[in-house]
């Protein structure tokens, strides 16, 4: 439930996705050798309870299961936003839980020799088939599809004893949708914690060798895997200990309706900036100052980056003393006015291009 709540305290709208984290690799020993089946179905009962999204305030979101044929499949959802068609996928990383016959080198004892993948998987191609008509129906410029695993350098995982691709049949259903569609396609997925951004979809890779037998992964150059897929663009979310995320911008009006940002987050501890202060009157010690006077102004402009360009400011009353009216209280110099002799508290918060930021106390003492 913590989790949940973290999703739910979003003031944005949230839609999640399950990952083999959440379920197919729960199996393991060292992930608690729980039953993947049933950790699914606690996703199903906990995440996906209603037709709305998370956050703190959810809109509605078309869901599979509204069809009675894919009443299961809670999870896999659609939101239709002018000019896109944005849906999710349960596709997880482990080879999509097909023959998934070991764990950790020991024989898998929940293998159900593959009903839940290949339920799964029809529901799976019959929702981005209706991704891709919803487009249409719409006149949609793009679709955004989001699922966990890499299906790409993924695309076999033999570590879990299977042979064939679990993604096999969704690679050549999103091939095909993608070539019968003339707006633009985007793939977001994590998995394999590689920040990335490119088209490495083309008429033969990701794909196996041979069309029969055991899967051997088409692994040629780069400069030789076929004709590639020019409206298609994967995009690979940061991941581990890449804790960072990204923005995407739809720009219909632009050549490229969908344009990528990173957004990269500063260190935990704001190494690179400082906050200082000077001010009127007498300095008693360091950002201690005593003045008669019941108006004042202090100085920031000392304050400092490592990084590339400016800070910005932001001050405030510190909690627990009087409160002294700010006046300009976004800029380096504010004014600050007593409403009675005492001492005065106030924070500034110094805060660079990328985020980072530093703050420091000021005393002031009216006298």
């Amino acid at each position: 439930m913590k989790t949940l709540n973290w999703f739910n305290s979003f003031d944005k709208v949230l839609i999640y996705t399950p990952g083999d984290n959440e379920w197919t690799d729960c199996v393991g020993t060292s992930n608690g050798a729980y039953d993947p089946l049933g950790r699914l179905d606690l996703l199903r009962k906990t995440y996906f309870a209603s037709n709305l999204s998370l956050g703190r305030r959810p809109i509605a979101l078309q869901r599979q299961s509204d069809d009675a044929k894919y009443s299961l499949f809670v999870e896999n959802a659609m939101l239709v936003k002018a000019p896109v068609v944005f849906a999710t996928i349960n596709l997880p990383g482990s080879n999509n839980n097909l023959e998934y016959k070991t764990t950790q080198g020991n024989p898998n004892k929940f293998f159900d020799n593959d009903k839940e993948y290949t339920a799964r998987n029809a529901a799976n191609l019959a929702w981005l088939a209706k991704a891709f008509q919803t487009a249409r129906d719409t006149h949609s410029l793009g679709v955004m599809l989001f699922v966990q695993a890499n299906i790409f350098e993924f695309f076999l995982d033999p570590i879990t004893g299977s042979t064939h691709s679990g993604f096999s049949d969704f690679v050549s259903a999103l091939r095909k949708e993608t070539n019968n569609f003339a707006g633009e396609v985007v793939l977001v997925s994590g998995d394999t914690h590689f920040m990335r951004i490119d088209k490495p979809l083309t008429d033969k890779y990701p794909g196996c060798i041979s069309a029969k037998g055991d899967c051997k992964p088409y692994d040629g150059p780069v400069d030789d895997r076929g004709a590639r897929v020019l409206n298609f663009t994967r995009v690979e979310v940061p991941g581990q200990s890449d804790v960072h995320w990204m923005i995407c911008h739809i720009r219909p009006n632009s050549r490229n309706l969908f344009q990528f940002e990173f957004m990269i987050m500063p260190p935990l501890a704001p190494a690179g900036v400082t906050a200082v202060v000077t001010g009127p009157g007498t300095a008693l010690a360091d950002n201690t100052f005593e003045t008669g006077s019941n108006q004042i102004s202090l100085n920031g402009s000392l304050s400092s980056t490592s990084n590339t360009g400016g800070v910005t400011y932001s001050w405030e009353n510190a909690p627990g003393y009087p409160v002294a009216a700010i006046l300009q209280s976004t800029t380096e110099s504010p004014v600050v006015q007593f409403s009675q002799r005492g001492t005065y508290q106030l924070k500034l918060t110094v805060t660079d291009r990328t985020g980072a930021s530093a703050s420091t106390i000021v005393t002031l003492r009216y006298v």
